[in-house]
């Protein structure tokens, strides 16, 4: 029997009081309840769970990523003229497209992101954790986000964009203030979304810039292969230029700290699997998956009906939210045995950590490499690296999971 809104009790309550500090038994509890629920985001939407339905869902063309619109949902008409712009701008982010449009940007952009392009960026990688690591070599303590999370994702996508070291802090804080909107689940206000607008606005004017003078001197950095790029004929429009240039920074940015933050507090936690991985290092692919799925960056996305449509027993009017909570299907025990164990070594290992279908995430083998080389070169490099203090400090933002500090004694 299909559900809709229609008699709905009120949502059930996903976010609030204890889902940042531990959300894996709030997601135990609605997957033993059933696949999806009701629940309160937004003006309440339905919520995948299960690892079977949210892989199956997120890939119907009947569900679009064009929903920029919810940001401003919850605001009253006569505020949401003030960050149309804010909409708009986001709505030229590849992740809020779909297909003709999606296909189109994705197939001129995959070539920057080619597992070849990537691998070859290992050597250089590797440098840079290397000389992070060496500043660390006579510290008794450290904070690992300050040292290592934080800086090295920026340093490596800026670096492909061409971007000097200078504008490093700038750009840091401009894609938090987007990250801190993005991960608000419920009513949206004015305050919370005017720093977002002018950061966005602020990084699409600094790569404008950019832009304009990588075309009078063109190097080998990831915006003059953008403007390069002749396929079929087909180039990005300017607009779509400095889109995909803000959206490639803050993916490249925000997802991959956090996959290196959550990743050690997790090794951290568990002496024992991290004194595995020293001493097998060849671990460290299937160990950065494990990784992945047991302290997902990302913890949930959204999609738009397209149409009235039914979906997984869902009636849906066109224009509705959908939600696919990813750290929920990551730990489905449908799906994964001993779900909330963590198996370095786990052979089988379908996560939806990068998302799925078409929209699965453009920078993954980026951010894979980035965990791998970050992870075990801590490991080596510090064999008696213990947490500082036993509670975890989140960032206080329900889509991106991370840490707000990670202090270690070395």
């Amino acid at each position: 029997m299909a559900h809709s809104r229609v008699g709905m009790s009120a949502p059930k309550p996903l976010f609030g009081e204890g889902l940042l500090e531990n959300p894996y038994p709030v997601y135990r509890r609605f997957l033993d309840e059933g696949p999806l629920h009701f629940v309160n985001y937004k003006n309440g939407a339905w919520a995948f769970f299960a690892h079977c339905e949210c892989s199956m869902a997120i890939r119907d063309p009947r569900l679009s990523a064009r929903r920029t619109g919810l940001f401003a949902l919850t605001l009253p008409p006569e505020q949401r003229a003030e960050f149309a712009e804010l909409g708009r701008l986001l709505g030229l982010w590849m992740l809020f497209m779909d297909a003709p449009e999606h296909s189109r940007l994705r197939k001129l952009m995959n070539r920057g992101f080619s597992p070849a392009a990537v691998e070859s960026l290992r050597p250089r990688v590797e440098a840079i954790v290397e000389r992070m690591l060496d500043r660390l070599e006579n510290a008794a303590e450290a904070d690992l986000m300050d040292a290592i999370a934080y800086p090295l994702p920026m340093l490596v996508i800026s670096e492909m964009l061409g971007i000097p070291e200078a504008m490093h802090q700038k750009l840091l804080e401009w894609t938090d203030a987007i990250a801190q909107f993005f991960g608000v689940p419920g009513a949206q206000t004015p305050e919370t979304m005017r720093p977002a607008r002018a950061a966005e606005s602020a990084l699409t004017g600094f790569f404008r810039e950019a832009v304009a003078e990588r075309r009078k001197h063109k190097g080998t950095d990831l915006i003059s292969l953008v403007l390069d790029i002749e396929e079929d004929g087909d180039v990005l429009t300017e607009e779509e230029v400095y889109a995909q240039c803000v959206m490639l920074l803050f993916g490249g940015h925000e997802t991959t700290r956090n996959l290196v933050g959550n990743g050690m507090l997790t090794l951290l936690r568990h002496p024992t699997a991290l004194a595995e991985l020293r001493e097998n290092p060849g671990l460290i692919r299937s160990a950065v998956e494990e990784l992945l799925r047991y302290e997902s960056p990302v913890q949930y996305t959204a999609r738009i009906a397209k149409e009235d449509m039914e979906t997984c027993g869902v009636r849906l009017c066109a224009g509705e939210p959908l939600l696919f909570i990813l750290g929920a299907a990551n730990r489905d025990a449908q799906q994964f045995r001993e779900p909330d164990r963590l198996d370095l070594g786990r052979v089988t290992n379908p996560h939806l950590a990068f998302g799925a279908g078409a929209h699965f995430c453009i920078g993954n083998q980026l951010a894979r490499l980035e965990g791998q080389v970050a992870i075990l070169q801590l490991a080596k490099r510090f064999p008696r690296m213990k947490l500082a203090q036993p509670r975890a400090e989140w960032v206080p933002n329900s889509v991106l999971r991370g840490l707000r500090v990670l202090p270690v004694t070395l």
